[in-house]
């Protein structure tokens, strides 16, 4: 004695209902969702592309050489106010150090770039991957972190080689000034 119900009219409408509602929300997906998911998917792929490297490393570089440019020209600035020929060899090696900071930099900056645009890659594989699965993605998770660390550390590096060539040459000035110094009492008849 099975008193289960079955296939009755109301059951019936109740499922038939059911099926126009999923086939409704199937079509829906297809005609937004579908098309989305597949621009995301390209978008990971072109990702690993090397024009994409090509940029990243280019704009890692470029913000290196602009962080730089500053300190570049307060050191031309403070060599001029203070007389000295910027042919000299004191300003060049001034110069030389500071240019040969940012060129690291520069390097640094591109191959971090380079690292992060990898980084990227596998995220939006990730997220392809959790999209499949039915989990909630967020498309732009981390990267503007990463944009923001990348520029806090090319800006703290740039501050400390000036002030690292700024010492250097406040404690080979005052060596230099010391020795002169030194000398000029030693000449001094007693």
């Amino acid at each position: 004695m099975c008193l289960g119900g079955g296939d009755g009219p109301e059951e019936q409408a109740s499922r038939l209902a059911l099926a126009q509602q999923s086939a409704a929300l199937i079509q829906q997906y297809g005609r937004t969702f579908y098309e989305l998911e597949n621009q995301e998917i390209d978008a990971a792929r072109r990702q690993f592309d090397p024009v994409n490297y090509d940029r990243a490393v280019a704009a890692g570089m470029q913000q290196a050489a602009r962080e730089y440019e500053p300190a570049l020209q307060d050191l031309q600035l403070g060599a001029v106010r203070r007389g000295f020929d910027p042919g000299s060899g004191a300003y060049g090696a001034q110069s030389e150090a500071l240019r040969g900071a940012q060129a690291r930099a520069m390097g640094l900056a591109g191959a971090d770039r380079a690292i992060s645009n990898t980084d990227l890659g596998f995220k939006r594989m990730a997220n392809i991957v959790a999209m499949g699965q039915g989990q909630q993605v967020d498309a732009f998770e981390g990267q503007m972190d990463l944009a923001d660390r990348a520029s806090d550390r090319l800006r703290d590096q740039a501050r400390r080689d000036f002030t690292s060539s700024t010492s250097l040459q406040n404690t080979l000035g005052t060596f230099a000034g010391g020795t002169a110094a030194y000398g000029l009492n030693q000449q001094r008849p007693t």
